[in-house]
Order: C-alpha cells, then sequence, then structure tokens
C-alpha cells in the first residue's frame, strides 16, 4: 500500500568471509510501469512520484541502488538491471528534477562481485 522506505540491504564479507558491517540498501521495482523512454533522446527515465522519496534516498547512511525488473513482452524473458541511486543523486546537474535517468547495469552476480571488491579489493599474489 505505501511505497516508502528502503526494501532491503545487502552486507558485503570481507575477504577471509567474515560479515563486514559494509552494506547497500535496494530500492525494487517490479514491473514494466516503472520506466519510460524520453522522446528527446530516447534515454530510459524512472520518474519519482514524490520529492520526500528523493530526499530520504540521499538521506541514508549508505547508498541506495534502484533494482527495476521487466518483462519484454515478446518473449516474456525478465530482466533485472540496478544502478547507484545515490551517486547519481549527488552527481547530477539538476537538482531539483524528480526523473532519474535510469542506465542501470544488468545485475548479475560478476556486477555484485565487482561492487563487493570495490569495497574489498583483491589482494594481488606476488
Amino acid at each position: 500500500m505505501f511505497d516508502y522506505g528502503i526494501d532491503g540491504e545487502v552486507e558485503f564479507r570481507d575477504n577471509s568471509g567474515q560479515p563486514s558491517g559494509r552494506k547497500i540498501y535496494v530500492q525494487l521495482k517490479s514491473g514494466n510501469s516503472y520506466l519510460r523512454t524520453r522522446r528527446s533522446d530516447g534515454r530510459e527515465i524512472f520518474d519519482v512520484k514524490h520529492e520526500r522519496h528523493l530526499e530520504y534516498w540521499l538521506s541514508q547512511p549508505v547508498d541506495v541502488f534502484l533494482v527495476i525488473r521487466q518483462t519484454d513482452e515478446r518473449t516474456g524473458e525478465q530482466t533485472i538491471r540496478w544502478m547507484n541511486v545515490t551517486s547519481y543523486l549527488k552527481n547530477r546537474s539538476d537538482k531539483q528534477s524528480r526523473q532519474i535517468v535510469f542506465d542501470g547495469e544488468p545485475l548479475t552476480m560478476k556486477a555484485v562481485w565487482t561492487l563487493r571488491d570495490d569495497y574489498f579489493p583483491r589482494r594481488s599474489s606476488s
């Protein structure tokens, strides 16, 4: 009924496999209605209904990732993509807009490991 708040969190384990306390939050959206194609440039846009959602995401102690699941209407194939919405909001030029240009990458195990390795770079073997 209320689509407000953080939907989940992911805590990464350190290089020795121990819980680290390092985490991200995820905001989950499921369905084809969450993204639209902007006519002027063909970019995918996620429209944020209320400004308080933007403020809420920016106020979190860790980065929030927007995760969107969609279904291809022709094939029925489902895709899940994600992007760091905190980073996007902090770095965008138009701070007043409630439009997020969604440049989400596929949410795969490789993408999760890449993000995890940003927190705990692998030691090079010498």
